[in-house]
């Protein structure tokens, strides 16, 4: 038995080297460049939440809403009038340009309570809650922890921007497919809050099939819409859909603004082409979505079509809503074995890091839309688990 062990003991080091305690697993080279990927781009991060911080009041997006949900309640006959309005917040922005409230009436009910609290509580309060809930989506997802260190999600905190909330309530829907009516509560509250995004929404879940999730969408976004009307009034809807062309002619014509824009409409106006030249994309953004919903039942896939696809064929939308398309890109990065791998090792600096420098954001947009859609609408990626 000694012999044995000892020709044992002996094949195994000379076939390893070395005495099994010498053994080293080689390191992974994904391994490798993931943690490069991640040091690089939460440094960036954490450079621009500091530098944002300073050339700005924090809280600047967040002070729109919280203004907004305070005029309703003192003044709501004000509450689409963009001067008095951004005069409110005036003693944090100064003499800036103009900060409306620019939201539906059916969003009230979400701002309401920060309004009850001083601006700073508020502030911190709904960059805490929204942050939790994206990130708790986010995993939900498939993504990792590490997805905190993408820079929009830096951008969206210093500023207080909605987007966590957004990303929040729809990534959380789309990984809810087999509780129905729960997820259709949380569209809904997406639909109440920003309808805009979710506009292909009804696409999406009529190729699935998931008519429970249509009717508790519909029902939630209709019982905040009725209750709203209610309180509010139905003239409050009125100015709100007068609103927005005034709104979105007025954030065209501030350079500034316009070049952060990432739709093709936006682009289309910023190069003197009729941004209605962008309707075109519609019925292609309807029919990718479609195809994608039909073929897989992966949260970032879908993720990636109905939030990409949207983007595509609404006419303003600014560069921080690329932080909803986040989650699937960290859960694209966290399929370490997926030959599809070194693709989205460049799709996450594109997004995360272009985003910083400047590129483009209608270019990282349809980056991160072609690395990501073609292979969905393959039925064989279903099957292999990519």
């Amino acid at each position: 038995m000694r012999r044995i062990n000892h020709r044992t003991q002996g094949d195994s080091t000379a076939r390893g080297g070395g005495s099994p305690s010498d053994a080293r697993t080689p390191l992974n080279p994904r391994t490798v460049i993931l943690g490069s990927l991640l040091g690089l781009m939460g440094y960036i991060a954490v450079r621009l939440f500091l530098q944002t911080a300073h050339n700005q009041p924090m809280g600047l997006d967040f002070s729109c809403f919280w203004a907004g949900a305070r005029v309703a309640l003192d003044h709501p006959a004000r509450l689409y009038d963009f001067d008095y309005v951004t005069h409110q917040q005036a003693w944090l922005i100064g003499a800036r340009h103009m900060r409306p409230f620019i939201y539906p009436p059916s969003s009230l009910p979400v701002f309401l309570p920060f309004a009850a609290l001083s601006y700073w509580p508020a502030y911190a309060l709904w960059v805490a809650l929204t942050g939790a809930l994206f990130l708790f989506a986010a995993l939900r997802a498939g993504a990792r922890w590490w997805i905190i260190a993408f820079p929009p999600l830096a951008y969206v905190a210093v500023c207080g921007q909605i987007t966590f909330l957004m990303g929040g309530l729809i990534v959380a829907g789309l990984s809810l497919r087999t509780r129905p009516l729960l997820a259709g509560v949380l569209f809904g509250l997406a639909g109440a809050v920003k309808p805009q995004l979710l506009v292909l929404l009804p696409v999406a879940l009529v190729a699935d099939r998931q008519w429970r999730t249509i009717a508790a969408t519909a029902f939630t976004a209709g019982l905040l819409a009725a209750t709203t009307a209610a309180v509010w009034g139905v003239g409050a809807w009125l100015d709100w859909l007068r609103a927005v062309p005034r709104f979105q002619q007025a954030t065209l014509a501030i350079p500034s603004l316009a070049r952060t824009m990432l739709t093709p409409y936006a682009t289309l106006e910023q190069a003197g082409i009729p941004g209605a030249w962008a309707w075109l994309l519609v019925a292609p953004a309807a029919l990718a979505v479609w195809f994608v919903f039909r073929r897989t039942t992966r949260a970032p896939e879908r993720l990636i079509a109905l939030v990409g696809a949207t983007l595509l064929i609404i006419p303003y939308a600014m560069n921080y809503e690329m932080a909803l398309l986040t989650p699937a890109v960290a859960a694209f990065l966290a399929r370490s074995r997926d030959r599809r791998w070194p693709a989205s090792a460049v799709a996450a600096p594109v997004l995360g890091l272009g985003f910083v420098y400047c590129l483009p954001a209608l270019l990282i947009l349809l980056t991160v839309l072609g690395w990501a859609m073609w292979p969905s609408l393959s039925r064989q990626s279903e099957a292999r688990g990519v």
